[in-house]
């Protein structure tokens, strides 16, 4: 899904700020749209609000009510159109844990890898 004459927009969950930024800073150097959400909750009430939205970064380990794997399970059954990529600096995440299609990141992943796994999505804009 592409929003004409907008850049592909991506979604960022992570309940620690910092890393949150990071990845943020990643995805617009790729020409990303960034909006943010500490928890799952707020993150689908963000993708609600922006339809735009075409990938979703999520930490695995959220805190609040619902985790990550929770989150990408109810995104991949409301919007089966995103992109779904799950960091985690913690566990291991399976392949089984996620839903088909979701991408794995380990945390501390080089801004290479998330650009690899997302990058190119921001170059399908209109001209």
């Amino acid at each position: 899904m592409v929003f004409s004459g907008r850049p592909a927009a991506a979604l960022i969950v992570d309940d620690q700020p910092f890393v949150g930024m990071v990845a943020s800073d990643i995805l617009r150097e790729t020409g990303f749209e960034t909006f943010h959400a500490n928890d799952a909750s707020g993150a689908m009430a963000m993708l609600r609000s922006h339809p735009e939205i075409e990938v979703l970064v999520t930490e695995a380990d959220l805190s609040g009510p619902g985790d990550g794997l929770e989150l990408t399970r109810r995104v991949s059954a409301e919007r089966p159109d995103i992109q779904l990529v799950v960091t985690s600096g913690g566990r291991d995440v399976l392949a089984a844990d996620v839903p088909a299609g979701a991408r794995v990141l380990k945390k501390p992943y080089a801004s290479a890898e998330l650009r690899t796994l997302v990058g190119g999505r921001a170059l399908l804009q209109d001209a």
